[in-house]
């Protein structure tokens, strides 16, 4: 699925190291309270898989891909600018589909994304794509939540992936996040869970376990290469 941010590229480098402490501790709840575009969550294998986030039509969406939504394969431009325009018209599963992955970049409604010279149908790649993803997204539980309302005293024992809005970078459909807030919010679940970050950069508290330079592309005006890291608290 299409996202700002998506860990798409680099899932076949970090999936395995996020498997690895799901298997080498036995752990069966897995949880990721930013789960995006779920392009990390439906390549783990874990008994039980908990995906949060705190955009709803997203989590509709994800939720009805789950469980057997089928989003239509044509949407033209002129469609898209009306639903845009009329959103309380339409149920929060479909404007997260057409919210999403029908916008330029991926950005929450942002412009059609469409090609100049015609011969690339972007609607029928969209639906493609998220109809391949769908079975791996069965028997995932999807919750629209914000980190900070997970309670800590029911999570336990967990592997926790974070994949927060990166700091200093094209603000997302959210508002501002809360990072310091955030990190000691990491800090305190990683007492009684395995807790795992996507940043460039994380406070002192904090030690990169891996690391990978990408060419990053969030819009034509935004190109540059960044090292993602994956990071987790210091053990003390």
């Amino acid at each position: 699925m299409k996202y700002m941010g998506s860990k798409n590229r680099i899932a076949k480098d970090i999936v395995p190291i996020i498997q690895s402490y799901i298997d080498n501790n036995n752990v069966v709840n897995y949880l990721e309270p930013f789960v995006g575009g779920a392009n990390v969550i439906d390549k783990i294998r874990c008994e039980n898989r908990y995906g949060c986030d705190s955009h709803k039509e997203l989590i509709a969406f994800l939720k009805g891909l789950s469980e057997g939504y089928i989003p239509p394969m044509n949407i033209s431009e002129d469609e898209y600018k009306y639903i845009k325009e009329h959103r309380n018209e339409y149920n929060d599963c479909f404007l997260g589909y057409v919210g999403f992955q029908l916008s330029y970049g991926a950005k929450w409604f942002d412009t059609f994304r469409r090609d100049k010279v015609g011969k690339r149908k972007y609607d029928e790649e969209a639906f493609r794509n998220v109809m391949k993803q769908a079975p791996n997204l069965k028997g995932v539980k999807f919750y629209h939540r914000q980190f900070q309302t997970l309670k800590k005293d029911k999570i336990k024992g967990y592997v926790v992936y974070c994949d927060p809005p990166y700091h200093n970078t094209t603000k997302y459909a959210t508002n501002d996040f809360p990072y310091d807030e955030f990190y000691q919010w990491c800090i305190d679940m990683s007492k009684n869970n395995i807790v795992l970050i996507s940043e460039y950069n994380m406070p002192e508290q904090f030690e990169c376990i891996w690391q990978k330079e990408l060419k990053c592309t969030l819009d034509k005006n935004s190109r540059s290469d960044k090292v993602e890291k994956l990071w987790k608290v210091k053990e003390k």
